[in-house]
């Protein structure tokens, strides 16, 4: 679990603890940095709700009032959405000093997240990242946001999310190298699928899974989509496997 809430972290972690490489870090070092990373990695775990099978517009969640403190202030929400995306938030806590913006745009599926302009000249602490609700979208392209229901929002927000994570962990150039990789489906297979474990070990599995099957479930959604879907993302059943190895399912 610490190796998907952390991958470059987990990495190297592992490198600093291989003891047949060479290092100039000394072995009581390692003892250190490997204390001090495991204590850190639970602090931030403890902070994860529990997974919730199904959320409703009404539904009450205990972390949902930290979102209105000043570490959430530069959260620029999406008013139509912004239970949906308040109950995501508080499964990514890791998120709390990221500034991200929530915008409309005829985009070509669902939603999708990237690094806002300007992100070659900034630190990873000061960048800006987008999370795009489609406005526009057509059935061969997939569904509108407002089309599913409430969890699902929860769900595929999460995803987005979960995109925001990966991203912070990764030079400007390593954004430009994934942009380019996209393009190209082995690589946004892998990459999508990547993401929704890290959606998954944050606690948003149930949600996720329901996107999927209401997106592959929807008469409006037409075979293509569905088949490109089946083939870039987990489907259901995978999703279900996934969630069977974490304790917290």
């Amino acid at each position: 679990m610490l190796k998907r809430l952390f991958p470059y972290q987990f990495s190297l972690l592992l490198k600093t603890w291989n003891p047949t490489s060479y290092s100039l870090v000394s072995h009581p070092m390692k003892y250190s940095l490997i204390i001090i990373f495991s204590l850190f990695s639970l602090h931030c775990l403890a902070f994860l709700p529990d997974p919730v099978p199904r959320f409703f517009r009404d539904s009450v969640n205990i972390r949902r009032q930290e979102l209105f403190s000043k570490e959430y202030e530069h959260k620029k929400l999406d008013e139509s959405y912004q239970k949906e995306a308040m109950i995501a938030m508080s499964y990514f806590p890791e998120l709390k000093g990221t500034r991200i913006e929530f915008v409309r745009k005829d985009i070509k599926t669902t939603m999708a997240s990237r690094p806002a302009l300007g992100f070659l000249f900034q630190k990873k602490a000061k960048r800006t990242y987008r999370i795009f609700i489609d406005n526009n979208v057509k059935n061969e392209k997939g569904l509108l946001l407002s089309d599913v229901p409430f969890n699902a929002q929860v769900g595929i927000i999460g995803h987005e999310l979960a995109h925001i994570v990966d991203y912070k962990e990764k030079t400007a150039g390593g954004i430009i190298l994934t942009g380019i990789g996209y393009l190209f489906h082995p690589f946004r297979k892998k990459l999508e699928r990547k993401v929704d474990e890290i959606t998954i070990a944050h606690g948003l599995g149930h949600q996720v899974k329901e996107f999927s099957e209401y997106v592959l479930k929807d008469d409006r959604v037409s075979e293509k989509y569905k088949k490109y879907k089946r083939k870039i993302y987990y489907k259901p059943k995978q999703l279900s496997t996934l969630m069977s190895g974490y304790s917290i399912y």
